[in-house]
């Protein structure tokens, strides 16, 4: 793939992303004593067939493994010195498949309440983002993709962050529960008149809940944002069935909600928890030939 990510943003169609990365490896019987960013230099074939499988449906854009690869969680497993080459791994397993995506650069949450609803101070959140985004994006991605925010403090400071440490196009993905709103207690129309105001590529929303509970979410940033928007839902909201975690959305049904997200305006559609590559070939065959009319 020739063009960049804004270049894409140009297109009638839709932009489709990848899948889940965190549910496909835990698949795969990894060690449970260690982040899966680690598999980026333990097991790298694995990192690197989860990429591949999402490539082979069709997809614009693969995520790297570097959800949460920022010094402050790594340090919780004693790999807080280890974040560079983590990161490093992380883009060039993406970068090494043979498919012609984007790479994504996932950035999480920190794991920590900011202050003074938890304990860790805004320039310290600054120093943990600004340092995992330089790296990846020194390393050549394609995009930053700040994702499952859960309060509009902390994307705010990601955003800034990335802002500050490179001039890659930043897509910006807060989560919402059921009942709407941010984990803070934000709606989606100030998520999007907040959010929507740093001079980002694309805004939107990921993980936590299905489909069914994101659409209304879709709704009501259509009617405010304009910005491209992005929705990431699980494949459903899991539930545990003889000691499995089950993700009751299938892939038809997936590939259904994603046509009416696109039909109502959202330029980028993808998966996250539960979503596989049956889900997103599915989510290709689907929505790849449509036109997104703007939401506003």
């Amino acid at each position: 793939m020739t063009s960049g990510f804004r270049d894409l943003l140009k297109r009638e169609g839709p932009i489709i992303f990848d899948g889940a990365m965190g549910t496909s490896l835990q698949q795969k019987r990894v060690p449970q004593d260690t982040p899966l960013e680690w598999l980026n230099l333990t097991h790298p074939r694995m990192v690197a067939d989860v990429h591949s499988s999402y490539g082979k449906v069709g997809v614009d854009v693969i995520e790297t493994n570097t959800f949460g690869a920022n010094r402050i969680k790594l340090e919780r497993y004693g790999l807080g010195d280890e974040v560079e080459i983590i990161n490093r791994k992380g883009v060039k397993i993406a970068r090494e498949v043979d498919f012609p995506c984007l790479i994504g650069a996932s950035i999480g949450p920190l794991g920590v309440l900011l202050k003074p609803w938890g304990t860790l101070d805004p320039a310290q959140a600054f120093s943990a983002f600004k340092e995992q985004i330089e790296i990846v994006s020194a390393e050549g991605a394609d995009l930053i993709v700040i994702e499952t925010m859960m309060s509009v403090e902390e994307a705010k400071i990601a955003v800034q962050a990335a802002k500050e440490v490179c001039e890659t196009p930043i897509v910006c993905q807060l989560t919402f529960e059921k009942n709407g709103k941010t984990l803070m207690g934000e709606d989606p129309s100030s998520v999007a008149n907040t959010i929507g105001d740093l001079g980002i590529d694309a805004l939107g929303a990921n993980c936590s809940v299905g489909p069914e509970s994101l659409f209304p979410v879709a709704e009501k940033m259509c009617a405010v944002s304009r910005l491209p928007l992005i929705f990431q839902p699980n494949a459903g909201e899991p539930h545990l069935k003889e000691d499995k975690t089950i993700y009751p959305v299938g892939p038809g049904e997936m590939a259904n909600w994603m046509e009416r997200f696109v039909n109502l305006g959202v330029k980028i559609v993808g998966g996250c928890c539960g979503s596989t590559p049956a889900h997103l070939r599915a989510v290709v065959e689907r929505v790849k030939n449509l036109r997104v009319s703007p939401c506003r």
